[in-house]
Parts: C-alpha cells; sequence; structure tokens
C-alpha cells in the first residue's frame, strides 16, 4: 500500500464516503464518515476555521478538503505527519483528475464509478511516478 497512509477516505457533501481502503482500523465506515463531516461542518460554523487534523494517541486524522469533498487520510500519530499529508495531497489530485467528470456530473451515489482507485491506492507513490515517468520516456 502507500507508505505513510494507513487509511484513505473520501467522502462527498453530506457525510457519504464514495471510496476508501479496506480498513483494519475503521469498523463502520458510513459512521465515521457522518461524524467526521459533522465535526468539521460544526468546526467551520462554529470557529470559522477548517479542520486540517486531529490527533489522538495512536492514529492521526488528517483533512484535505477540495470543493465539496473532504480526502481523509489516517497515520499512525508517530509517523512524519508532513510526508503523511504530501502523501494525501498526491491521492487527493490523481483522484480528482482521475473521476473530474464522474464527480461533476453525478452526486455520488454510485461508488462502483471510484472503486477501481483501489488499483492507485495499492501502489507506493514512487511506483506511480517510476510508471509516469516510463510513459513519457519510453511510449508504446
Amino acid at each position: 500500500m502507500v507508505d505513510y497512509l494507513l487509511d484513505f477516505l473520501v467522502i462527498k457533501d453530506g457525510g457519504k464516503v464514495i471510496f476508501s481502503t479496506p480498513s483494519k482500523i475503521i469498523t463502520d465506515e458510513l459512521l465515521f464518515g457522518g461524524f467526521l463531516e459533522a465535526l468539521n461542518t460544526f468546526y467551520n460554523l462554529s470557529l470559522k476555521d477548517e479542520l486540517i487534523l486531529i490527533e489522538g494517541r495512536s492514529y492521526r486524522i488528517l483533512f484535505l478538503i477540495k470543493e465539496d469533498i473532504q480526502f481523509i487520510g489516517i497515520t499512525k500519530s508517530l509517523s512524519d505527519q508532513k510526508k503523511a499529508r504530501k502523501e494525501l495531497k498526491f491521492f487527493c489530485q490523481r483522484f480528482m483528475s482521475k473521476y473530474s467528470s464522474e464527480l461533476s456530473n453525478s452526486n455520488g451515489t454510485d461508488v462502483r464509478e471510484f472503486k477501481n482507485f483501489d488499483s492507485d491506492i495499492s501502489k507506493s507513490v514512487k511506483d506511480i511516478l517510476l510508471e509516469q515517468l516510463e510513459r513519457k520516456w519510453f511510449p508504446l
């Protein structure tokens, strides 16, 4: 899997989880997604600020919001936060570019559209970048 993120979730407005990696940490992704959406909305409305991080004893939850979509990364608390955030940004950009038409044309109710993103997540960032370089330098 990826180098720093243990879990990766994509949550559309309203708390609907439209993509998540198979998790050993999160037992109920719908409940988790709804809770994070509610917490983020409360934080935004009450404090007029953007929630970017929740830190616990064992895990850290990173938030990245693009348009009306929340990208959530879960890491170990002791992992390198800057590198984990870079990884989250990388997969956020990759998801947005890969599914831009699906995101603009649907309300996210058919999550099967996003299921093949598993293949992107199962590779490391280094593997993906290496594949892109190979395609650029050695086209078929």
